[in-house]
């Protein structure tokens, strides 16, 4: 009997693999993952003739990837991935021609992609992503076999432009991932030929437009992340191109942020996917009205759309998005009222409305949002009181921010149910009567703002339970009394305003 594997991966193994190992000359798979080995791959291991398998990842492995390793013309599978190799990536493994996996995600590697490793005729899965590789892929990469699946050098310092053939060769091309990196020029039309790709992530690079439209063909497609792209040509039109992705009805994740499009968003934003999840539309120029259609996407659980010159008002239906987490509209011109209907989103985490031109009361059905962390609604024209439901929702978290609206009437105590708030700002508003005791129930407020307004009484002594307040500004009120003598012992408080009051 022959020792053939050794599979002890997903145990807390530490030291450094032994050199002995290399004794071990019928060894075919080698399954050492996620433990905590250190040192380097021993040389040993070449001598095992028979290997097809060497899977290190996540360990402490550190030094440079052996160029030796190259002698094992069985190896089909190299994952070395989420260690600490350094140095260049051999270009001797470019003889591995058995060889269908090559993964050194996450590590330290330099220098250039070896243009030796187009000679990987049987790749399946080709994975570079996140380390500190520079210039240009080599052309022959791209289209590395007709049996390549994945594709993925994102999170590197790469550059060049994409061939105008790329996906024309590889018919089983599943995923293309080259975010973050330098690439420019434009994406090419024929990526689309890749019939099966799903996920398409290009990203945060210098590439211009335009979107090519047969895109939309990919029926197969999961995931598109072209954001932080130039890709904008026509302002006025460019956002048209969603209509042809109507055709991708596995579609997820579309990622269009800060791509320089403008125009106003289609109808057919509703005839998407009914498996979309997330969309980001943030940061380009998009103007008009958000389509009433667009509450037909019921899958959706969160919409940035943030920091574009859109008008109009917030669909009524808004409600209908029952998986609604995260809504993101800050930072354009919207108008009317937050629909009462947004209550009915009793999932929803964050919604950050700031910076628009809305008008009304806060919706009082928002007390309905149990899982409510941060509520954004600063800088509008909303008139009315602040609702004890709203204010008293114990999951409120990352933030009360409802600064320069135009709110009245008092504080309401049912502030002291939110005992996890860190961020209060009820600043620049017409908020009137006394300071109520129960905010010393917000033992994690970090910052309070509640100048400009009519507050008058004293500062209640119950604020000295604010162990963690680092700012605190009660200026350009009508506050009297003596200033409390507990606020010099909250020893985190660095900025405190008490200016302008009747102290």
């Amino acid at each position: 009997m022959f020792l053939e594997e050794i599979n002890i991966q997903g145990n807390n193994f530490r030291g450094t693999i032994p050199q002995e190992i290399g004794g071990l000359f019928r060894l075919q798979n080698l399954r050492l993952a996620n433990s905590s080995f250190q040192g380097e791959i021993p040389i040993n291991l070449t001598h095992c003739s028979h290997i097809r398998v060497i899977d290190l990842k996540g360990n402490n492995l550190e030094g440079s990837i052996p160029p030796e390793l190259s002698i094992l013309s069985k190896l089909n599978q190299l994952t070395l991935s989420r260690n600490n190799f350094s140095g260049i990536i051999p270009p001797s493994l470019g003889n591995l021609s058995a060889l269908q996996t090559l993964d050194l995600l996450r590590n330290n590697l330099h220098g250039s992609i070896p243009s030796e490793l187009g000679q990987l005729s049987n790749l399946h899965y080709f994975q570079l992503s996140l380390n500190t590789l520079s210039g240009v892929v080599p052309a022959q990469l791209y289209n590395i076999s007709s049996s390549i699946q994945a594709f993925a050098v994102t999170n590197n310092s790469l550059g060049g432009s994409f061939p105008s053939k790329l996906g024309q060769n590889p018919p089983q091309f599943q995923s293309f991932l080259a975010g973050k990196n330098q690439f420019f020029g434009s994406i090419p039309a024929s990526l689309a030929n890749a019939s099966g790709l799903a996920k398409i992530s290009i990203g945060d690079n210098v590439l211009t437009g335009p979107i090519p439209l047969n895109i939309g063909s990919l029926q197969y497609l999961q995931v598109l992340h072209i954001a932080t792209n130039p890709l904008g040509t026509d302002k006025a039109n460019d956002i048209s191109f969603l209509t042809t992705l109507i055709n991708c009805t596995n579609l997820r994740v579309l990622s269009l942020s800060s791509i320089q499009i403008g125009g106003n968003l289609p109808n057919s934003i509703g005839n998407l996917s009914s498996t979309l999840t997330w969309v980001w539309l943030d940061q380009n120029y998009i103007s008009g009205n958000i389509p009433q259609e667009i509450t037909e996407l019921v899958g959706l659980s969160q919409i940035t759309i943030d920091t574009n010159m859109l008008t109009g008002s917030i669909p009524d239906s808004i409600g209908k998005l029952t998986n609604l987490q995260k809504f993101y509209l800050f930072i354009n011109n919207i108008s009317g009222e937050i629909p009462y209907s947004i209550g009915n989103i009793t999932g929803l985490v964050s919604l950050i409305l700031e910076e628009n031109m809305l008008e009304g009361s806060i919706p009082v059905s928002l007390g309905n949002c149990s899982n409510l962390e941060g509520l954004h609604l600063a800088r509008n024209r909303l008139t009315g009181g602040i609702p004890g439901e709203v204010i008293g929702l114990s999951s409120l978290f990352l933030g009360f921010i409802v600064r320069e609206n135009y709110l009245t009437g008092p504080f309401p105590s049912e502030v002291g149910k939110s005992d996890k708030l860190t961020v209060l700002d009820i600043s620049k508003n017409k908020l009137s009567g006394e300071i109520p005791s129960t905010l010393g129930n917000c033992l994690m407020l970090g910052s309070l703002h509640m100048e400009g307004n009519f507050f008058e009484g004293t500062i209640p002594s119950e604020l000295k339970n604010l162990k963690a307040i680092e700012y605190m500004d009660f200026s350009c009120n009508n506050q009297s009394g003596k200033i409390p003598l507990f606020l010099g012992q909250l020893n985190l408080l660095g900025d405190l305003n008490l200016s302008f009051n009747k102290f």
